[in-house]
């Protein structure tokens, strides 16, 4: 930081700065740069300041640089969805803005940055004044009317709770209130001494701990930036009977608002709530100095949002019966007027020329930093030509795993002039009056996958699911048999009153089974589309198709114990410790490990360097990172020299782990392939040759690998993915080939027996526990069955780009469902799936769903295959059918845009799960 200072233009600038010089231009600067200077601003002068990006994507990794410069940075959003779109109720947007506006009317705490994306730069807003008059202070020693307090709290949304666990809860308990407001992490929890404020701490939410954190005040916010008064409505009414797009004076709207004091979409009206009209961020912003980043941008879009806002509003006009919304020039304002009337701003220019009339220019010689694409061998060369030019080079890491990782893949770089720190800037630059440049760890491997850092991470928790019957379904007792599950009946004997479990067996007998039997009772389970035949009372056809499956088991058993007692005693392959390309492969991973995953990978890799086989399972959640920890697995035994068998349960999982492996293995010489029902019987028979003659390094397969056919000229590691989907013969086919071949075996859910072996110590087990970093919650809306809703949820997510699942659990009525979707939404192509459906049909619906072949996918549960489909980001669920389905199905659709979230299409903050009543 000291040598970026040093420099003449940036001493320049900031002398600028110190003497008010605005408005003020700044050209040449590139990269983090801008975000440097920010910093140094805030931190020379003490004061706050606001940042007025394009886009939110600028947002978040102007908030990632400052972040790294220890400067506080605070994003005001964007609603989070496109024009003329109704936001979620729930949606934590809310809070977020509400908490900004608070700030900034209050003009509380100096030295912050105040980051605000072109689009909530230009909506209107509730006065200052107003936002000011919504605060309650609270302080210690301060006297509080818990009963007023009470009453104010429930009018601003809270809702009164035993214990605070989510966004918009209080609990009042004798003498302490709780309350966790929208936007924060983490609760307030307020001690009275009758009537007087005692203390005041903070705490965590989910377990109630305060870890001893004090606070002399706190400031309670309502949970929107609006509240729907009597007085809000009726200037609402005054506006809407003067404006021309509300025909009816927006009678609906007005009905619903002062029924419930709050509606859909209730944030579009937010302007029209005040008789003396709306204010901007100018009336926020007059006194604090504003950055623009990238002016010409910042102008440019004012036509294209226009239009925008233009397009949607006519649609919206056209689109559902009854609706109406303002018009574009109500909830859009114009960039130039509002920059006029900041008269602190800064611009940061792109183009050379132009600029406003009378402003104070100023040009610093900073340029883009260096790209390198993975060459690492053109950027050691290219690195010890600078440093010996007398360059000073930093090279910024994500993360201390990756600053360890460069520094070992430059340990033959000259050390003077050049340094690696974890310091995860967005992008690098370089000043050429001093000889300094920064280079991004995106910018040596290529591009990179980053969780936008101001998104709040959102901690997981494993949900516990239980099996409910149905009248119908298939059932299993342990002394009768399979028979059917009737219901649950109340039948009174001997003078007592007890529920049974009616179950039904061949030749209509019934056997009423006592409610405290009903561990005897298990669902059926067994193929899919196949339903068994039911057993007769009292005959022998039960016990003895118990006695062959208890032979059979003994038999599977005896081999079971033989195979791992070989590979317990055999000697395997010590493969050797990690190179330096092992490093590079690592350091090129497109997103952030979690500690979790360190921990797993050093556990492999310590087994595979040991010479005992190695038999391992790695449990965790969807999108916990198993398949990463495999790869990486893979790559350390192609670079000891070994093959490596990855066998998956479905030939679409197999087609997405090809093209997986295909584009983390592009920059090195491994060979990978496949072998499924998708790969012509010429090909197949190239790629077994080229398996015996040693050509291919890593196949992928379905169960086709374990057939007699395939022959491995050198392998050396077996990766089972999803474990649970293969019968035990399927497993251990290929390890009774080789026995001292190593094994890896990832699964979200293991069977008994693979848990009970790992629980023994007969296999070594690795837990995957903690969530990725900024994983986002999912949305949860529960509702009766409304058509018009499912449709407008539907067009919505079609209309960012995605797809949606909706999960109807009845075979039967699948079809009429589909029909059902079909006439609310024609102009979306619709599919159907279930596992009654021949295979190849189905397999070749799920391959065009994931290639983006059709909008609306109705299937059963079939979909909880473990198949990553990113685009998927919205999930109707029809019915009472949740058979542990939102714990895995919901938190894999959508994992990719999710914890990625790179294009400007990602209107749903979320994965949206819909829960429909009929």
């Amino acid at each position: 930081m000291k040598g970026i200072l040093s420099s003449k233009a940036v001493s320049e600038c900031m002398s600028l700065f110190r003497g008010g010089n605005y408005p003020l231009e700044i050209r040449g600067t590139e990269g983090s740069f801008r975000a440097i200077l920010l910093g140094a601003f805030v931190q020379d002068t003490g004061s706050s300041c606001a940042a007025v990006v394009p886009t939110e994507q600028d947002a978040n990794e102007l908030v990632l640089d400052l972040g790294t410069l220890g400067v506080e940075a605070r994003v005001f959003p964007w609603w989070g969805t496109m024009p003329y779109r109704e936001l979620a109720p729930v949606s934590g947007v809310f809070g977020d803005r509400i908490g900004v506006l608070c700030d900034l009317a209050a003009a509380a705490g100096p030295g912050k940055v105040y980051v605000i994306p072109q689009r909530a730069f230009l909506g209107p807003l509730p006065p200052p004044a107003y936002i000011r008059d919504l605060l309650v202070p609270l302080k210690v020693g301060d006297q509080v009317d818990t009963g007023v307090l009470m009453e104010r709290l429930v009018s601003y949304g809270y809702t009164r709770v035993p214990r605070v666990q989510v966004h918009g809860e209080f609990a009042f308990r004798g003498e302490v209130l709780d309350i966790l407001m929208g936007g924060d992490d983490r609760a307030y929890r307020v001690l009275l001494d009758f009537d007087r404020v005692e203390g005041i701490r903070r705490f965590d939410p989910l377990d109630q701990s305060s870890g001893g954190e004090r606070s002399e005040s706190l400031v309670i916010r309502p949970l929107r930036e609006l509240i729907w008064t009597d007085e809000r409505i009726n200037a609402l009414a005054d506006t809407l009977g003067a404006l021309e797009e509300f025909s009816d004076g927006g009678r609906n709207i007005l009905e619903t608002l002062m029924e419930r004091r709050s509606c859909a979409g209730e944030e579009m009206f937010y302007p029209l709530a005040f008789r003396e009209g709306p204010a901007d961020m100018a009336d926020y912003l007059s006194r604090a100095p504003v950055f623009f980043l990238d002016r010409e941008r910042l102008e440019n879009a004012q036509e294209l949002l226009e239009r925008e806002y233009e397009n949607l509003f006519r649609a919206s006009r056209h689109g559902q019966a009854g609706s109406a919304y303002p018009a574009p020039s109500r909830l859009l304002g114009n960039f130039m007027n509002l920059v006029s009337r900041l008269p602190r701003r800064v611009s940061f220019m792109s183009l050379k020329g132009g600029g406003e009339e009378g402003a104070r220019a100023l040009e610093i010689p900073c340029g883009p930093s260096r790209s390198f694409f993975g060459n690492i061998i053109y950027l050691k060369e290219e690195f010890t030509a600078l440093l010996k030019d007398g360059w000073q080079i930093l090279v910024a890491a994500e993360s201390e795993i990756q600053a360890e990782r460069l520094e070992s893949l430059m340990r033959d770089v000259s050390q003077a002039g050049l340094g690696v720190a974890a310091a995860p800037f967005s992008s690098g630059f370089c000043l050429e009056d001093v000889r300094f440049m920064l280079v991004q760890e995106n910018e040596i491997f290529g591009r990179r996958k980053r969780a936008p850092q101001s998104i709040k991470t959102a901690r997981s928790v494993s949900i516990d699911s239980f099996v409910d019957l149905n009248p119908g379904d298939y059932v299993v007792h342990l002394n009768y048999g399979i028979g059917l599950f009737k219901g649950i009946e109340r039948i009174k004997t001997l003078g007592y009153e007890r529920d049974y479990i009616q179950l039904e067996y061949l030749g209509d007998e019934t056997v009423f089974v006592p409610i405290e039997q009903v561990n005897l009772v298990q669902r059926y389970i067994g193929n899919e589309g196949h339903p068994p035949r039911l057993d007769k009372l009292g005959s022998k056809s039960w016990e003895s198709r118990r006695n062959r499956v208890k032979k059979s088991v003994e038999d599977i058993a005896e081999r079971l114990v033989a195979l791992y007692s070989k590979r317990k005693a055999a000697v395997g392959f010590a493969f050797p410790r990690d190179s330096e390309w092992q490093t590079m492969f690592e350091a090129a991973f497109p997103f952030d490990e979690t500690e979790d995953q360190l921990r797993c990978v050093e556990e492999i890799k310590r087994d595979m360097e040991s010479p005992h086989p190695m038999d391992r399972l790695v449990c965790g959640d969807v999108g916990y990172g198993k398949t990463e920890v495999a790869v990486r697995a893979c790559f350390k035994a192609v670079m000891g020299g070994k093959q490596v068998a990855f066998l998956a349960p479905t030939t679409i999982l197999v087609e997405q782990h090809y093209e997986n492996f295909q584009e983390r293995f592009s920059r090195f010489p491994v060979n990978v392939a496949m072998l499924s029902r998708f790969v012509d019987r010429r090909r197949t028979k190239e790629t077994l040759e080229k398996l015996r003659q040693g050509q291919v390094d890593i196949l992928v397969g379905t169960h086709r690998i374990i057939q007699k056919d395939v022959s491995f000229r050198n392998l050396g590691l077996l990766v089972v993915d999803e474990e649970q989907r293969f019968g035990v013969k399927d497993k251990e086919r290929l390890k009774e080939f080789k026995t001292n071949v190593d094994c890896l075996t990832l699964s979200a859910t293991p069977i008994p027996r693979t848990l009970h072996m790992s629980l023994l110590k007969i296999r070594d087990m690795s837990l995957l526990a903690t969530p990725p970093m900024n994983r986002r919650p999912i949305e949860t809306l529960i509702e009766e069955w409304n058509e018009d809703r499912i449709a407008a949820a539907i067009r919505r997510e079609v209309e960012r780009g995605g797809q949606i699942f909706f999960l109807h659990n009845r075979v039967e009525s699948l079809n009429e469902t589909r029909v059902k979707i079909e006439r609310l939404v024609p102009e979306m192509l619709v599919e159907t799936a279930h596992g009654q459906m021949d295979a190849r049909d189905l397999e070749d619906v799920m391959h065009r769903f994931i290639h983006g072949g059709f909008h609306v996918l109705v299937s059963t549960t079939i979909i909880e295959n473990g198949i990553d489909i990113p685009n998927v980001n919205t999930i109707i669920i029809a019915g009472r059918i949740c058979t542990g389905f939102p714990s895995s199905t919901s938190s894999g659709a959508g994992w990719a845009a999710r914890t990625g979230w790179p294009t400007p299409t990602s209107f749903t903050p979320g994965t949206r799960c819909w829960t429909n009543w009929p």
